[in-house]
Formats: C-alpha cells, structure tokens, sequence
C-alpha cells in the first residue's frame, strides 16, 4: 500500500475539488505524490530510517510527516492545474520543516537511522547527528 493515496488528500480540500483537480489524471497524481516522497526522503534521508518512515501503513505512518507531504502534493496538483497565482504559504512551511529537521534544527520524532558498527550485519548504532561548517569567519581590518 502507498504512503499517501489520492482519496486521503480529502483533508485538504473537499474530495469533489480534489477531483476536479486530478480530473481524469490519476497517474499524474500518483506521480506527483512520489515526486514529493522523494524530496522528503532526500531531506530525511541522512538521519532517519526512510524504509521505516515511508513503509509504515495506516495508523502507524508519522501525522507530521503525511500532513507535510499532503500540503506539498496539494499545492503541487494546484500548480499544474492553474499556474500562476497560487498561495505557496503551506508548502514553503513543509519545506521550510524539511530544512530545520534535515540541518538539526529542529527535531523530529522520526526513527533514527542506523549503521552496523561491529560487522555482524544488524544495525545497532544511530547514526550521529554531525553539523558542519559552525565556525565564524571573522574580518579583521588589517
């Protein structure tokens, strides 16, 4: 079963809009949401375990991670629709929540990737979170 299907996007808009958006296109819309579980799974991908993320079913899939990745299949369908003047407020929010969580800063409640550390073949470490690049450069007048 797929992480997010075109019924589900319903939270967003009433399902009769949904549908005169996808109108007969639903492999479109199908491409559409796995263009955007890609983005997601690029931004994530470095510190948590996206097969967990993204494998989950029903009940068990993150709510912040499917609200996120509604927003940004919404505002894509819309886009495609009707380009031009489209409010881009809720995808510039997912995106600007994939960049905290993908830099650290901001921490998501998402399953931890990890690595094998004593080459048995089963992952037993988290992968440690490392930011580069903290260091100041500072001018001087000389």
């Amino acid at each position: 079963m797929a992480f997010l299907t075109i019924q589900e996007l319903n939270t967003e808009a009433p399902e009769s809009f949904i549908n005169i958006l996808k109108g007969t296109e639903d492999n479109i819309i199908t491409e559409i949401i796995l263009d955007q579980i890609a983005v997601m799974k690029t931004n994530l991908g470095s510190y948590y375990d996206i097969k967990e993320i993204f494998d989950a079913n029903a009940e068990q899939r993150d709510r912040t991670v499917l609200n996120y990745l509604k927003d940004m299949v919404f505002y894509k369908i819309q886009k495609r629709r009707k380009p031009g003047v489209i409010d881009p407020s809720e995808y510039d929010e997912a995106m600007k929540w994939l960049e905290e969580v993908s830099t650290g800063k901001r921490k998501a409640d998402l399953p931890k990737k990890k690595v094998d550390t004593n080459g048995d073949g089963i992952p037993d470490e988290e992968v440690p979170f490392m930011k580069l690049g903290s260091r100041k450069n500072y001018r001087n007048g000389w």
